[in-house]
């Protein structure tokens, strides 16, 4: 069974993996089977190294079923898509 975590709100500005690691480790231990909202709407800049962390965090080794990401603008989006491509998890993300 998929748990729901609470949903992580992002930063204003999000960049480097060091920041992608640092706002996913309260939730870390529980990523295995669950299902991950981020929350985009306050996020004014994001970079692709970040979206690239977060992905590999949450899906790779994190092992969560589905990674949902909400309110985000095109860029951001963008880096999502191609690093879940990259990473070949592209069928755990979706957007709302």
């Amino acid at each position: 069974m998929t748990s729901l975590l609470p949903p992580i709100t992002m930063p204003q500005l999000s960049g480097g993996r060091e920041r992608a690691a640092s706002l996913l480790a309260p939730i870390r231990a529980r990523l295995r089977g669950a299902s991950v909202r981020i929350d985009c709407r306050d996020l004014v800049a994001g970079t692709s190294s970040f979206a690239d962390e977060l992905v590999s965090i949450v899906l790779v080794q994190g092992g969560a079923d589905l990674l949902v990401i909400e309110h985000a603008g095109n860029d951001f989006a963008t880096f999502i898509r191609d690093a879940s491509i990259d990473h070949g998890v592209s069928e755990c993300v979706r957007f709302s």
